[in-house]
């Protein structure tokens, strides 16, 4: 009898009580990033152990949450492997030259009537190549604020180029951490995702630039100093051994993504190729690259900018990122299981119609989220765990929840005002976001997009489809 009461049915958690609790994980987060300025892991562990002790109190045991929390992670797995390979292919491709080559490339097309243009394709370029926003606005973004005062373009244009750039990466590159984070938390294969953003990302980054390049025209001094730009170019020469077969591992990787090979053995593959180059272009031993692609790559050319830039990659530079992902998924299986993401999506349900207005509400929330919790990782985990069933009653694919969680987020890291990636690009450039905020072209592009093409059933395909292209 006593045995049968402990095992007594769940109580279902009512709206206010998921309104509020998940108030007191928004205060939590922001209290975290703001002014505590702990890990945001810890952050996310916080709210982990606050909502089982709740999930205790409506009846769930911890078996029962933890269940749900392996699930979770089980999901999430093959993206995870995906993660692991990203620091060793990050690291090969810089020792290799390949990344390198391609921001020099980038740097060439420097031009004063096309600034804001060129400001963009590189910082995108460079972003794309890296994998890393933070990284590429505190050296490239940081040089292209000083071009443009020289050349007398509004501080306001120049921050929205350099943001528009250094975010597409960060939310489109197979090497960041938010993409395959938007994969990870719903199951779905990175290569998969990258390619269903190209009517999205792809198509807005070309709207984008197309409208800075419109606006660049109307500041095109006949002469600039370009001699920061000269110096970066000058040095990544010096220090690396340039020629077009470094492109041959990003070829490699990318041919084999169309083919629908395995993208795991292919990276492992296109990693060997950035290895054997490094070995025969720029003088690497294989006891040097065995080192590196554990550690990292650490650029020793002399140029702060450059130094700053190729320092990265390896192994244990994602192993934070790992441990993150997993107080994340200890997070969202525990919310997941307790009901609180339910109550609040029987209510969004009520305005959502079709499948137009369910990737809208997706969009907006995600946006949303990073502004209440300032933080994309928590934003995408919510979001993603949210809308799940909802995309599945609808005979969704869940590569466009991915996408939209995606498209909804990642921009606004470097436009909410009091997220870190914004904090980086105001201290960087010396702006305050607000001013930005509207000249952002390729996020309101994309964003755009991904809701238009929800409402005319364009690139929005049902589930089922292209099941072959599911996570290895």
């Amino acid at each position: 009898m006593n045995r049968e009461k402990r095992k007594r049915e769940p109580r279902k958690v009512k709206f206010a009580e998921a309104v509020l609790l998940l108030l007191i994980i928004v205060i939590i987060m922001v209290w975290g990033a703001m002014i505590a300025k702990i890990p945001t892991a810890m952050g996310i562990l916080y709210c982990a152990v606050i909502c089982a002790v709740y999930g205790v109190v409506l009846g769930h045991s911890w078996e029962d949450m933890f269940s749900n929390v392996l699930n979770v992670v089980k999901t999430a797995m093959p993206a995870l492997y995906f993660l692991m390979l990203v620091g060793f292919v990050s690291a090969s491709w810089i020792a290799s030259g390949t990344i390198p080559y391609l921001i020099y490339m980038g740097l060439k097309i420097i031009h004063p009537s096309i600034f804001l243009f060129a400001a963009m394709v590189i910082t995108a370029i460079s972003s794309i190549a890296t994998g890393s926003s933070w990284a590429i606005v505190t050296s490239l973004g940081l040089a292209m604020g000083g071009i443009g005062t020289g050349l007398g373009i509004p501080m306001y244009l120049t921050a929205g180029a350099v943001v528009s750039g250094c975010f597409l990466g960060d939310k489109w590159s197979p090497l960041s951490d938010t993409p395959n984070l938007a994969a990870a938390s719903t199951g779905q294969n990175i290569i998969r995702l990258f390619t269903h953003m190209i009517p999205t990302s792809g198509l807005g980054a070309v709207i984008g630039s197309l409208v800075f390049l419109a606006v660049g025209f109307k500041y095109s001094p006949g002469g600039a100093d370009t001699s920061a730009v000269t110096q970066l170019m000058e040095g990544l020469n010096s220090a690396f051994h340039f020629n077009i077969l470094l492109l041959a591992p990003i070829v490699f990787v990318f041919v084999m993504a169309i083919l629908k090979f395995p993208i795991l053995p292919a990276l492992v593959i296109g990693i060997g190729i950035g290895m054997g180059e490094a070995v025969i272009f720029q003088g690497k031993t294989f006891q040097e690259l065995s080192g590196i692609v554990w550690n990292g790559y650490v650029s020793e050319t002399g140029n702060e900018v450059i130094d700053s830039l190729l320092t990265r990659g390896g192994a244990m530079s994602i192993a934070g990122l790992v441990l993150l992902l997993f107080a994340a998924f200890t997070f969202a299986g525990i919310l997941e299981r307790i009901g609180i993401l339910d109550a609040i999506m029987d209510k969004l349900l009520l305005i959502i119609k079709g499948t137009g207005s369910l990737i809208a509400c997706t969009v907006v929330t995600s946006m949303l989220g990073v502004f209440l919790s300032s933080s994309v990782y928590v934003s995408m985990i919510l979001n993603g765990r949210m809308y799940m069933n909802a995309y599945k009653k609808r005979n969704l694919d869940i590569i466009n929840l991915s996408r939209a969680i995606d498209e909804g987020a990642a921009y606004m890291g470097g436009m909410c005002p009091w997220s870190g990636g914004t904090l980086l690009v105001v201290s960087s450039l010396g702006i305050s976001a607000w001013s930005y905020f509207p000249f952002v072209f390729s996020a309101w592009a994309s964003l755009i997009l991904v809701i238009l093409w929800g409402f005319l059933g364009k690139f929005t395909p049902e589930a089922g489809i292209q099941e072959e292209a599911e996570a290895e």
